[in-house]
């Protein structure tokens, strides 16, 4: 993700944070975007990660360029690494904060933020940003989770704890977790008049997903930034965050687990110039 100091990102870049960005895919994040590409475009992906879902772009834009940022070197690294891996040559990973964008306006045919808005104290202003650089007429294209749709079955208190904490944890960030149902809002506010709105969900229950999903999150919940914040804020006891994590890895060896969640997309089209 991208971020100022004001920002902190509740994740953070533990490994089981990183590992979960990995598996993102164009096809899959990005699914409402692609059909707008064509093959000669300028793609700026914000927060880009460990460059999964950068590369999945540039392979849509071959005769264009795709180029992704992030903050953390250590994930630029592996993008960088990803993208060499696969062949991909049309793309570049720069450090950059997506306030301040070290690009001239109207550089982009099209931006893109893939679960960045949730993260950030001035979604609103960034969303400005990404609009600056993008020319007329070009796309901002956005989606962020909800958590607050997130639900399960077998009915876990341990899981109900997690979203009540992670909730309470991105709030002491100023950050906003459901962000998902603000972003027609918010693209409202950064000026845009021609806004597409689309969601889609995930749906975690063969066994295989439902395992990585949850020793994931039993992960993050003791050793990522998110426990790191729950500690310091006095939200949770480390204690606490053991007994939340145990609950995730009883909950995903349970036959009949399920998981849901809703992800919004947003759509801006950049209004031509006067």
């Amino acid at each position: 993700m991208s971020e100022t100091p004001a920002d902190r990102y509740t994740h953070g870049h533990h490994a089981s944070v990183v590992g979960q960005h990995r598996r993102r895919t164009a096809e899959d994040a990005a699914a409402f975007l692609l059909p707008h590409l064509e093959p000669a475009m300028s793609i700026l992906d914000v927060g880009c990660g460990p460059g999964s879902i950068t590369t999945g772009l540039a392979r849509r834009v071959p005769d264009g360029h795709v180029t992704g940022i992030d903050v953390v070197e250590d994930v630029l690294l592996e993008a960088r690494e990803l993208a060499s891996d696969s062949g991909v040559s049309n793309v570049t990973f720069e450090a950059g904060d997506v306030y301040a964008l070290a690009y001239e306006e109207d550089r982009f045919d099209v931006a893109y933020a893939h679960q960045v808005l949730q993260h950030l104290t001035d979604p609103v202003r960034a969303l400005g940003e990404l609009r600056r650089v993008v020319r007329p007429g070009g796309l901002v294209g956005v989606r962020d989770a909800d958590y607050g749709t997130m639900v399960h079955a077998p009915d876990t208190p341990e899981l109900h704890r997690w979203l009540e904490l992670y909730h309470a944890v991105a709030a002491r960030n100023d950050a906003e977790a459901d962000a998902g149902r603000y972003l027609y809002g918010w693209f409202r506010d950064a000026r845009f008049d021609e806004i597409e709105m689309s969601a889609s969900t995930w749906v975690f229950h063969e066994p295989r997903q439902i395992l990585n999903w949850g020793d994931s999150w039993a992960e993050r919940v003791t050793r990522s930034a998110l426990a790191e914040q729950a500690v310091e804020y006095g939200l949770a006891s480390a204690d606490e965050l053991e007994a939340i994590a145990e609950g995730w890895r009883r909950w995903a060896r349970e036959p009949d687990a399920f998981f849901t969640f809703l992800h919004v997309e947003a759509l801006g089209r950049v209004p031509a110039a006067g």
